[in-house]
């Protein structure tokens, strides 16, 4: 059964099968705009996988679908869509009954069924998104709200150590590591029967997009008894892909024709309009009321100019907010007050924060985080790294001298410190002579009004604050480095701001990608490194 539309709107009609619930949408307008026979429709097969692709009142409706629509459209090649089960759209690809879908990942198992480009085949191996990617799925585990505090996702390790019964959907791909890491699984044939299971506490977890998830657990009614944990599982890009098996006429050229008009799309601005009017109904539930950092001033990563939050990471901070569509703001304490909001859930995360293990039951860490003391690496989602020194009155700098914690004990040195600081294990082991200040600001002036003889404090923050004061004549640091670690930014779970976990992994890739890209490099160097070339 085809309609064919020569003129005008494409038109959909409804049909049934035993197998599926099919939707014909058939477009038959040339490029030229001159009525013609209408040639062969193209047919793509997908299941519903909203808001990329789903049916609504017998309309297809989706991202994916008002994309392909414009872009058939623009070829001149007349199309109808139909919706299945995953298994059977795959099969209907690998038969060359249906000519492409969209949604489908790379695997080389594949191969033999679909047309890939190099750039797609590549990610498999390198990991870098082609260009010609039609959307980015990050699947996260869901789970029954029942258990939101007693189940985790750390590794694939943990899971399997946990025994954690796991839904996949059959023929989905995941991802390498997913299946390396041979979990307890149990296959469904529809992502609907997986949701259906984990409601019934037949199964633990389902990893899924999070995005399509949020969207079928709010069609079938089960958003408010399923939820998902923050740590994302992974992140890869979704293809149209087209069918190695069907007999469509130079179906190499259309595919090729297609992502050229598709990244004409993504140039013009003209795909983010069409995915911001489905995706922006999608925030992470995100209630009104701004995100608040807390944190001290800390110059150059942040600090006040007048009344006007600046630094490097308030920067940083701007761009990955702004690129998540989180309204935020940004308050400064002294630390104390700080670290009291975040113990009251009157804060939704803090910046410039290190790990510290008595700090778990306020504050999310990763797990690459909390590994640190362990294994001494730096995580992936540091924010900045620290290199503590001793700072003394300059007339002093040849005389105090700092080779050794046990050395500076001995001498018997006056040490200053900041209230509620964690700085290093054997630097606080060493047993030194403390005394505690309220700020950095204040242990700098105790510096020159000679209370303490030596300050402990990063390098660049105590230059830049001793600029800030006036007192860079006065003051300098010694050479030898105390230790050196990586600060943070913490999201809190004392606060009940909506999936704060999740956000907190998103401000990470984001930061990932900055850094990346080089973006945080160029901001960096413009506060510290074309500044003060010495810092």
């Amino acid at each position: 059964m085809s309609i064919l539309s020569r003129f005008g709107p494409s038109l959909i009609s409804k049909r049934s099968t035993a197998a599926c619930v099919g939707l014909l949408l058939v477009t038959g307008l040339c490029a030229s705009g001159i009525a013609q026979e209408p040639a062969r429709p193209f047919h793509f097969a997908m299941e519903d996988y909203p808001p990329f692709e789903y049916e609504e009142g017998g309309v297809a409706k989706g991202i994916n679908v008002e994309v392909m629509s414009r872009i058939m459209d623009r070829l001149g090649i007349p199309f109808e869509v139909s919706f299945y089960p995953f298994p059977r759209a795959w099969m209907l690809l690998k038969k060359g009954k249906a000519h492409a879908a969209p949604s489908i990942s790379y695997n080389p198992a594949r191969e033999p069924h679909l047309l890939y480009t190099d750039e797609q085949k590549a990610f498999w191996t390198t990991g870098e998104i082609p260009e010609d990617y039609l959307w980015l799925t990050e699947y996260v585990f869901f789970i029954n709200r029942r258990f939101k505090n007693s189940l985790r996702f750390e590794s694939y390790e943990q899971i399997k150590r946990d025994g954690y019964r796991i839904g996949i959907h059959k023929d989905y791909t995941y991802h390498p590591a997913f299946w390396d890491a041979k979990l307890q699984v149990r296959e469904f044939i529809t992502p609907h029967e997986g949701f259906r299971a984990l409601a019934d506490g037949e199964i633990d977890v389902v990893p899924m997009d999070r995005t399509v998830g949020l969207w079928m657990l709010r069609q079938m009614g089960l958003d408010a008894q399923i939820t998902y944990l923050g740590r994302p599982l992974f992140t890869k890009p979704y293809l149209m892909v087209f069918s190695r098996t069907s007999d469509y006429p130079d179906m190499s050229g259309v595919m090729q024709r297609f992502y050229t008009e598709l990244a004409a799309m993504r140039k013009s601005g003209e795909y983010d309009k069409i995915y911001s009017r489905y995706v922006g109904t999608d925030s992470p539930g995100t209630p009104q009321r701004p995100l608040r950092f807390v944190c001290e001033e800390w110059a150059p990563f942040e600090y006040l100019e007048g009344e006007v939050p600046t630094g490097i990471d308030v920067e940083v901070t701007d761009v990955i907010m702004k690129r998540l569509g989180i309204p935020y703001e940004i308050q400064f304490y002294p630390w104390s007050r700080a670290w009291l909001m975040a113990e009251k859930g009157r804060a939704e995360a803090v910046l410039s924060v290190s790990y510290k293990t008595s700090r778990e039951s306020i504050l999310y860490y990763t797990p690459e985080q909390a590994d640190l003391a362990k294994t001494g690496v730096l995580p992936p989602d540091y924010l900045w790294q620290a290199d503590y020194v001793f700072f003394v009155k300059k007339k002093y700098k040849d005389t105090y001298r700092f080779d050794s914690r046990e050395q500076v004990k001995a001498a018997g040195y006056k040490i200053g410190t900041n209230k509620d600081y964690t700085y290093n294990e054997a630097f606080c082991a060493a047993d030194l002579s403390y005394r505690e200040y309220p700020d950095t600001k204040a242990g700098l002036a105790a510096l020159v009004e000679e209370e303490i003889d030596l300050y402990p404090m990063v390098k660049t923050i105590g230059l830049a604050t001793l600029r800030q004061m006036g007192l860079s004549e006065s003051v300098t640091c010694l050479p030898k480095p105390l230790f050196s670690k990586p600060y943070l930014v913490p999201f809190c779970r004392t606060s009940d701001y909506p999936n704060l976990e999740y956000i907190m992994y998103a401000y990470y890739r984001e930061l990932k990608r900055m850094r990346q890209s080089g973006e945080y490099e160029k901001i960096y160097k413009r506060y510290v490194t074309a500044q003060h070339p010495n810092p």
